[in-house]
């Protein structure tokens, strides 16, 4: 049977959780990060995607409001190689528009509404691009989980990395794919960027994670504390996804996997206080 995470003296745990209720400063402060006691601060899908449209700003300042400071955006790019912030191919699902997010360009993806189809008072929320949330987040200690949807073409390879250079957000990046040529095509392109594999269920040893990176992406139901134990003597830092509910953010922590990625971060901090406490 697993072994509970060690428990911080409570102290500690107090002092880290009291940290939650000093969010409140002035709009252009940095919060303060998120203390959770004896498991890891959570990564925000998409931004805090319960509460706000997912791939927005609004989304990240909820997010980054609570004190979580590692946030997950998915990018693709538009027909004038701009990278922006969208999950599926088309904008159907998340704008008031319609249509391939490649065939469109910059000036149409931004005059969509991105937010009115989550609720009425995000109304107006337009798409961001990569430089905007980037920019946003560089300000307030945030670091980057950056999922390309499509393999960049050279042109968009060249803009994604010199936004990365440019903004200074070089090491608070790391570049993420379900696609291991993608990948492969990031580590030709800037050897020294920290990149990452995405899998499905499934078991990938060590070695064939490290041909990607040494962040691995995995989904929840393929972590298990031998593997989560293998994984990180090999040097790779494990990101579970996507964990929503109490019964799987306890099995993540008694496996000792490391930061999930949550679309609840709000409740993830919630849950945190009573099981490390």
């Amino acid at each position: 049977m697993p072994v509970r995470p060690t428990v911080l003296p409570a102290i500690t745990l107090l002092a880290g959780l009291g940290m939650l209720g000093t969010l409140a400063a002035g709009p252009g402060a940095t919060p303060a990060a998120a203390g959770t006691g004896c498991v890891a601060p959570p990564v925000a899908h998409r931004g805090d995607s319960a509460r706000a449209p997912e791939n927005t700003l609004p989304a990240y300042r909820t997010a980054l409001r609570l004190g979580v400071r590692r946030l997950e955006a998915d990018v693709r790019f538009t027909s004038d190689d701009v990278p922006v912030l969208m999950h599926d191919t088309t904008v159907d699902r998340t704008t008031d528009g319609s249509g391939e997010i490649a065939a469109m360009a910059l000036s149409q993806v931004r005059a969509l509404d991105a937010g009115s189809w989550f609720a009425k008072r995000y109304t107006g929320v337009k798409v961001p691009t990569l430089d905007q949330v980037l920019g946003y987040g560089r300000t307030r200690g945030a670091r980057f989980l950056v999922e390309l949807k499509t393999r960049p073409t050279a042109a968009q390879m060249d803009t994604l990395l010199d936004g990365f250079r440019r903004l200074g957000m070089t090491e608070r990046v790391r570049v993420t794919s379900l696609d291991g040529a993608t990948i492969q095509a990031v580590r030709a392109a800037a050897p020294g960027l920290r990149t990452g594999k995405i899998d499905y269920p499934r078991y990938r040893g060590p070695r064939s994670v490290l041909s990607f990176g040494r962040t691995y992406l995995v989904h929840h139901y393929s972590v298990t504390e031998r593997r989560a134990k293998r994984w990180q003597r090999a040097g790779i830092e494990i990101r579970p996804w996507t964990v929503d509910y109490r019964r799987g953010w306890r099995r993540m922590a008694w496996n000792r996997s490391g930061p999930v990625i949550t679309n609840r971060p709000k409740a993830y901090l919630a849950w945190a206080r009573g099981f490390c406490s």
